[in-house]
Parts: C-alpha cells; structure tokens; sequence
C-alpha cells in the first residue's frame, strides 16, 4: 500500500510540476531543420489553427516511446493542412541530432533543433521543466492543455478534439489513419497489420530497431478493396520497443510501435 501511494503521489508530482506555469502563449518564431521558419500567432490568429508542440529531447527515452504517437496524431488530424497545426520543439541538439532523430522514429511534422533551430528559446519562454511535455494551444492565444501525460495518441487525441481540433478523413488509399491497427500488443514472435486497402495497392511493411537498423522487411499486394490481415513474423527479437513502418518507397504512410515480450 505504501509503494501504491508513493507511485499515486509520484504521478501527481510529475503531472503538476512538469507543466508549463503558462495559461496564455507567448509569440516565438523558429527555423526548422529545413529551413522554414515558423511564426506562432499568425497561425493562430490569420490560419485560425489550434497548435499542438511537443517538447522532447533527442536522448531522452519517453520522448522515443511517444513520438510515433505524435506522428500518427499529425496525420490524423491533416498534416497540418486541417486546422491544426502541429511542430516539435528540441531542447539542446543541433539541426543534425534532431534530422537524425526524425528519421529513426519516422517522423515528418515540422521539427525545430534547440541550438540552431531556436528550440532552447521557446522553452525558456514557456518554462518547460521536463520532456515530453505537449500542450494545446487554441486560436484565442489561451493553453487550453499545459501537459498531456500519458502523451499517446488517444490522450493526444482526446485533447484536440475537446479544443475543437478536426480528425481529417484520408482519401487515398490505405491511407484511413484510424482504420490501421497492429496487433497482439505485447507481441511476441509475430504481429497482425490490420488496415483499409483499395485494390492494386503495393505495401510495404518494414520493421525497424531504435537505432535505425532494418532487421524484417515484408511487402503485400491487395486484391481487393476493404480490410486485410497482413502477419508480420519475426523470431529472436530481444525485449524492448520496435518500429514497424508502412507504406511504400514513395510514401512511407505511418509508423507503429512494437512492444516485444518474450
């Protein structure tokens, strides 16, 4: 009971002090590690777009569980061509760490390194004690989430909708962000890919270890339209998290984690 009430009050802890201390946004303009520089309220006030950050730091071990999970929230809500727009802010590592870090985890929403990109500023502006922190900011300027924890889709998720974020309905094929699900989760030599497929389509399915190392590669051609069941095997994996990402050469589609328990 007591190690229960000290995990309860180190939860509350964390919850409360790794916020943000801010209720209103402060206007900060960036670069990207592509060069595109980012202003904050002309997004909010001319785009009329709710804006969704992720603090993180290239070593920092949650910011990598949850970063596929920031992914898979950009692309759900639009990539930021519905009216959300969502970016990542580092602390600490230049344009090449945080380049690096994108690729590794799949990531393709703007991202913004600390020591070139202007990150470390914004984070001393808006008093990010911790990382990951994630907050909502709507057009009215006011943080309406200050800290989402746990940061994964579904919090992220439920967080946008309540400030009036639109999930953004995908057209292409196989390209139903919801529709996509990988299964069973610990896995432990195999996971089942279920996902919206429209006939013709070529997927592929690579899976890939934190560090970037391709180790299981797997293509899958659909018949049909409708719903398919891919398996994806794999043998002597040690415990621990992998990415499995899906799509083609020309557009890799989304990255999902696999939790590995042997």
């Amino acid at each position: 009971m007591k190690k229960f009430t000290l995990f309860i009050f180190s939860i509350f802890y964390l919850s409360v002090y790794s916020q943000t201390t801010l209720t209103e946004a402060v206007d900060f303009h960036v670069k990207t590690i592509d060069g595109e520089t980012i202003y904050l309220f002309p997004l909010l006030d001319n785009n009329h777009q709710i804006v969704v950050i992720d603090f993180f730091s290239t070593s920092c071990g949650p910011c990598q569980d949850y970063a596929p999970d920031f992914q898979a929230c950009y692309e759900k809500f639009g990539s930021n061509q519905g009216n959300v727009y969502f970016m990542g802010l580092n602390w600490g590592n230049d344009n090449d760490g945080v380049r690096e870090f994108d690729s590794i985890f799949g990531l393709t929403y703007p991202s913004v390194s600390g020591s070139q990109g202007g990150g470390n500023l914004v984070y001393t502006d808006y008093n990010i004690l911790s990382y990951p922190t994630v907050i909502v900011i709507t057009p009215d300027h006011q943080i309406v989430e200050q800290y989402i924890w746990l940061p994964d889709e579904a919090n992220i998720t439920q967080a946008i909708v309540n400030a009036g974020g639109l999930i953004v309905g995908m057209n292409e094929p196989y390209k139903r962000e919801n529709s996509i699900q990988v299964f069973p989760q610990p896995a432990h030599d195999f996971v089942n890919v279920s996902l919206e497929v429209k006939s013709g389509i070529s997927i592929t399915f690579n899976l890939y270890q934190l560090t970037g190392k391709l180790i299981y590669s797997q293509n899958f051609q659909a018949h049909s339209d409708g719903i398919e069941q891919v398996r994806i095997p794999f043998t002597d994996l040690v415990d621990g998290m992998y990415l499995l990402k899906i799509g083609d050469e020309a557009d890799p589609i989304t990255t999902r984690k696999v939790t590995v328990v042997n």
